[in-house]
């Protein structure tokens, strides 16, 4: 499953940022993911659920938006909205409790 290598790479990188902000529990998380990837937002939302367990992220709400080529999306401290290549990955969003 593509989503699992996806959400095990990602995974030390949302950790830090946890770390980073000083959260104790993370409640949500949001990623942008590009088209290319391959990538279903529902499989790899999946995926996070499941390596999320026992970890401070257990039970956090994960949306995934996955953009095709020439979409038009938000991308993480940009003002302007940016066309999609189909190769982004971004984690738009972690919220929590210090």
């Amino acid at each position: 499953m593509h989503e699992h290598g996806l959400a095990k790479e990602l995974w030390p990188q949302l950790k830090q940022i946890a770390r980073d902000l000083g959260f104790a529990t993370v409640s949500e998380v949001d990623l942008t993911i590009g088209s290319l990837h391959g990538a279903s937002a529902e499989f790899l939302a999946h995926s996070f659920e499941h390596a999320f367990e026992g970890s401070s992220f257990d039970g956090a709400k994960v949306t995934v938006l996955v953009v095709e080529p020439g979409d038009a999306y938000a991308a993480p401290n940009v003002d302007e909205p940016q066309t999609a290549n189909g190769w982004e990955i971004f984690i738009t969003k972690i919220e929590g409790e210090k």
